[in-house]
């Protein structure tokens, strides 16, 4: 492993606040820039995670061209991370860029040449598979536990959880609602316990049901209008068949009617010897897996008791490793290639949904 000390830099305080431990607590990086347009922020930021004061800036481009920076966090409304991933992969500092990778496959494939070009690391965040419980399923999965996985059902949803304030609402800005926000990490789960089986064709459906009439949304009282006008989906469904045979269904949504305040994901494998299932309510950490099977001619249900659930999201092992695997020289935890998979496939299903028909991506 490499003795120097990368010099990292994040780009967006929202959830780069989340990065920010894991470059700090980790003895191969120093967190030595923040960058955002919200000049408060940028104080508040610095003061937090001790950047010094000439590592804080308002323009993303000058921070590249004057931090000296090895690594960079790009956590960025969606429709800005192919453009400034690519400038900081030009500027020589590998990348950490928050999900989803891109809005359009064309803009994740620009990020890989960049990347290649430089050769420098892209590295997607997707933090869920940082969860114990998702760990632990990967596991058995790979051990062949569940025998030959030919399903997958994996969802999330929300009674009420339509992003009230911001970008998330406008298609131009976010590249779609629920489908991209949500269902972005359902699908990558899924794609990775399964081990990234060849796609061969996608189906979708989108509606746009309750945030138009500023419904169900959060920050805002109900009925009040949202601002940019609202244009992507809050509720979006999926089929995805895999070349080995294997099929699964996404689904995600912002909103529908539900037992009140209910936010969940869930993801269900099923196998030709077992089922497994993660179900993680409201973000906790615990009882959250089932492992269905039989022993013995019987049915049998398994619950895990996990010796160290965790309290976090992941993102904080996730910057570990990634600034492990960048001083090493090791595969990083999941690649530009992996994130233009689900870019791929989320793609696809708007296409289908517009269309009414299924896509082919054989």
């Amino acid at each position: 492993m490499s003795d120097t000390i990368l010099r990292a830099g994040i780009v967006g305080g929202g959830i780069g606040r989340l990065h920010a431990p894991g470059y700090r607590k980790n003895p191969g990086s120093e967190l030595v820039a923040f960058c955002d347009i919200d000049t408060a922020r940028v104080a508040a930021f610095g003061d937090e995670f001790g950047i010094p004061l000439e590592g804080r800036y308002t323009d993303y481009r000058q921070m590249l061209a004057a931090a000296k920076l090895d690594v960079v966090s790009i956590c960025l409304p969606n429709y800005l991370h192919a453009e400034v991933t690519t400038a900081a992969l030009e500027s020589g500092a590998h990348v950490i860029c928050e999900k989803p990778m891109a809005t359009h496959v064309a803009d994740a494939q620009r990020m890989i040449a960049a990347a290649e070009s430089a050769n420098r690391r892209l590295i997607v965040c997707y933090n869920y598979r940082y969860r114990a419980d998702t760990q632990w399923m990967k596991r058995v999965i790979d051990a062949g536990t569940l025998g030959d996985v030919h399903h997958v059902n994996a969802s999330w949803r929300r009674e009420t959880g339509i992003p009230g304030r911001g970008w998330f609402g406008s298609k131009a800005l976010s590249g779609g609602g629920a489908l991209i926000d949500l269902g972005v990490h359902a699908l990558d789960l899924t794609m990775w316990l399964m081990g990234f089986p060849k796609v061969q064709t996608v189906s979708g459906e989108t509606h746009t049901l309750f945030g138009q009439h500023g419904l169900k949304t959060w920050g805002r009282a109900p009925g009040a209008v949202i601002d940019p006008p609202f244009d992507v989906d809050d509720n979006a469904v999926g089929f995805i068949r895999f070349g080995n045979g294997a099929n699964a269904v996404l689904q995600a949504t912002w909103a529908e009617h539900r037992t009140p305040g209910d936010d969940m994901l869930r993801i269900e494998v099923q196998g030709t010897r077992g089922t497994v299932i993660l179900t993680i309510p409201n973000y906790r950490h615990d009882d959250t897996l089932r492992l269905y099977t039989e022993i013995e001619g019987e049915p049998v249900t398994i619950t895990p008791s996990l010796r160290a659930p965790g309290t976090s999201q992941g993102h904080e092992r996730l910057i570990s490793d990634s600034i492990d695997a960048i001083r090493a020289g090791t595969l990083a935890p999941s690649d530009g290639a992996q994130g233009l998979a689900a870019v791929r496939v989320l793609e696809a299903m708007y296409q289908s949904a517009a269309a009414r028909k299924e896509i082919s991506l054989d």
